[in-house]
């Protein structure tokens, strides 16, 4: 198109037909503008979403207090008594569970099995958790893990991966939850 074409077209506008024109481009640069607003705006929503649920894991992953050396049992009384009691079991269990939920892990089904030292006082919670999910995010949960509850091992971990590109790792860990049992005034165990 010629410019003194397009000039006579414009003239056959008229001042209406301009400021239309001039509306329409207007509008369609604020709709372009409009739309990467809006995927900013989602891309900042999603990482204030990221960061605040990176803030409550490492809350509820940070640990209570760090015992010194100053501060470790010294005769096997002591450091039984430093063990939660079993009125804890379920609530220290579901930490355990939560934590892993919280970074991403998939669990399809978890094994409990109790055993009970009446002689000592000490029961033992052992738990088979096959796990599957990132190398990064299973390490980040085995170490928040056992910082969270000093009376929790790690005592066995299996790892595999379906085939060498996986990303994901397929994992069996055995955790031991350790504790005391709860006596009544009595002497006799609830």
């Amino acid at each position: 198109m010629k410019y003194s074409a397009l000039k006579s077209q414009l003239r056959a506008l008229g001042a209406p037909g301009l400021f239309a024109a001039l509306a329409l481009v207007l509008a369609a640069g604020l709709a372009w503008q409009g739309q990467r607003w809006e995927r900013e705006a989602a891309a900042d929503a999603a990482r204030a979403d990221r960061l605040r649920a990176e803030l409550r894991l490492q809350r509820a992953l940070a640990p209570a207090s760090a015992a010194s050396a100053a501060e470790l049992p010294s005769t096997p009384e002591q450091w039984r008594e430093t063990l939660p009691p079993a009125s804890q079991r379920q609530q220290r269990l579901a930490d355990l569970l939560e934590m892993g939920l919280r970074l991403g892990l998939v669990s399809t089904r978890t094994e409990h099995r109790l055993t009970v030292d009446a002689a000592s006082g000490l029961e033992r919670l052992r738990i088979t958790m096959p796990l599957s999910g990132g190398y990064a995010q299973l390490r980040q949960y085995i170490e928040a893990a056992l910082r969270h509850d000093p009376a929790l091992s790690l005592d066995s971990l299996k790892l595999r991966r379906a085939n060498p590109q996986a990303a994901e790792l397929e994992a069996e860990l055995q955790w031991s939850l350790h504790g005391r049992m709860d006596t009544s005034p009595g002497g006799a165990t609830r």
